[in-house]
């Protein structure tokens, strides 16, 4: 019923080596009505005729592995192979027994195809190229007989197949859900749509795709589906945000009726959130230390489109606080969905007031000693280093640390030097830097070709200590990047306390022998 092919090349390739070797590979599910739905117009790259009335067959479930065997055994030709992000062009190396795609150094005699499998004009042809191109005729016959065996195979394989029927479209799509809860067969939201999936209404995926590409052009293109499908769907439904129960929650007719409209108030209340974030300094999701402030922000303007000004100065404080403490890191399911419950009624009150599941005067994390761009607290540290404006390592002006992430990803946070003593320094958060987009290697280099007022000036705005000049030209390494964490472990701490955040206990930096010499690179 649904239209779209989400499995990957490698699922593909499974599932064929699945059926050559006997492998169950589940059943499929056929639901026969009289009922009009609205169905896809081909499977994998197959066209198929639309139905023609009376009883109809629909594919409910199992239509990964239906256009798998269709669109590989049965690819027309003049059909481009390569649609839905994979090849359908498949063959099995007779030597190996794998199948793979069309090699890159072109497809020799023993690459047979799969579409001549079960067409018998195709595997003729097949194996005469082999008889005509190998030369050895022992080797030719082996791969022959290989072929024969690999066509018997699929020729003889049975696939389960289980029908409904006299059942409305409400029962057969519980059905589907209930056997799709297991696997990576599909996104939920496509399998929201699936389910909500009638001629001319409401597809949910098709909504989000079109989505993604509008936050894609904001930086937070990368944001995960589910959290969009959380801040849309559960969220927007004053639903349980971490419920997976799609078939209870879709197949009612309320729910499904409400859904164009729940999306389009949840997206404004995205929107919104973004351009909260935005004043923020949260220019790419890669800078959000965690997705589920997305759904909340998004629920709170969702419902407050136009906050007072006490709280949206509370609603910073909160995105600070569980930003810097890890708040999100270190909580439940019931936590988070009472933590929720609040954030919806500061939005439907319109005045501040106080959190009860929030600690807002929780002590923050301390200082990371390793860089790793998935830490929410290293994203915490990367918002306040994107506050300094970095500049270019090339003089053309100011870099733009969100476009930098969200293109780049944390290659856009080099290396200052690749090599440290001790060894603990290399992958501490001082030791990287916002670098332009062309840049490669270690930043070190490049800042010993500047002149001192430019080096200067520059350095200032990456988070190094004034001193940091006299540093680099004498080739003090390892003392500049110490020097530069003390800074940074200072300079955040003053930064996080201009934002209400409580400040965590004093780290000390890690130690390092006063006696260090120059070390030349």
């Amino acid at each position: 019923m649904m239209d779209g092919f989400v499995w990957r090349q490698p699922d593909l390739l499974q599932l064929l080596d699945s059926v050559l070797q006997g492998f169950p590979i589940g059943s499929i599910l056929i639901w026969d009505t009289e009922q009009k739905v609205e169905s896809t117009e081909r499977v994998g790259p197959v066209t198929i005729s639309p139905p023609s009335g009376g009883v109809t067959g629909y594919l409910l479930d199992g239509q990964q592995r239906v256009s798998t065997l269709v669109g590989t055994l049965r690819l027309p030709d003049g059909v481009p192979s390569v649609m839905d992000d994979v090849d359908w062009a498949v063959y099995c190396d007779l030597d190996t027994r794998e199948f793979v795609r069309a090699p890159s150094g072109g497809v020799e005699p023993r690459h047979f195809p799969v579409r001549s499998l079960v067409n018998t004009a195709g595997f003729i042809a097949a194996c005469r190229r082999i008889q005509t191109e190998v030369t050895n005729a022992t080797l030719a016959q082996r791969w022959i007989d290989e072929a024969d065996q690999l066509a018997n195979a699929f020729r003889d394989y049975q696939l389960p197949v289980i029908r409904i029927r006299e059942a409305t479209l409400d029962s057969a799509v519980t059905v589907f859900a209930r056997l799709n809860r297991t696997g990576r067969k599909m996104t939920a939201d496509q399998m929201v749509s699936a389910l909500t999936y009638q001629e001319g209404q409401f597809n949910l995926a098709e909504k989000i795709d079109e989505f993604e590409e509008e936050l894609e052009g904001r930086g937070f293109g990368n944001l995960d589906r589910v959290f969009l499908l959380r801040a849309i769907i559960l969220a927007a439904l004053d639903r349980d945000i971490y419920g997976k129960d799609w078939a209870d929650l879709m197949v009612k007719p309320e729910v499904r009726e409400r859904l164009p409209s729940v999306f389009l108030s949840a997206k404004a209340g995205i929107k919104s959130a973004l351009d909260f974030l935005r004043d923020l300094g949260v220019t790419s999701d890669r800078l959000l230390p965690y997705g589920l402030q997305i759904v909340f922000l998004g629920e709170f303007f969702r419902l407050c489109p136009k906050p007072e000004k006490a709280v949206a100065a509370l609603l910073e404080r909160w995105f600070w606080v569980t930003s810097f403490t890890g708040w999100f890191g270190g909580v439940n399911s019931a936590q988070a969905t009472h933590a929720l419950g609040e954030i919806r009624d500061l939005a439907r009150n319109n005045k501040a007031k106080d959190f009860r599941v929030v600690d807002l005067n929780a002590p923050a994390q301390a200082f990371p000693e390793r860089f790793d761009g998935r830490s929410a607290r290293v994203r915490a540290f990367l918002l306040y280093l994107a506050s300094l404006r970095p500049r270019s390592l090339y003089n053309t002006g100011a870099l733009d640390p969100g476009r930098l992430l969200s293109s780049r990803g944390t290659k856009a946070v080099g290396y200052v030097l690749s090599n440290l003593e001790p060894s603990e320094l290399v992958s501490s958060p001082a030791n990287r830097m916002f670098v332009d987009d062309d840049h490669v290697g270690q930043a070190f280099s490049r800042l010993g070709a500047l002149s001192d007022p430019e080096v200067s000036e520059l350095l200032l705005t990456h988070g190094f200590p004034p001193d940091s000049v006299r540093l680099l030209r004498d080739g003090q390494r390892t003392a500049l990047i110490k020097a530069r964490l003390e800074h940074l472990i200072a300079d955040e701490r003053e930064f996080m306390r201009v934002r209400h955040v409580h400040l965590p206990p004093v780290k000390t930096a890690i130690n390092i022998a006063d006696s260090e010499t120059s070390d030349e690179e």
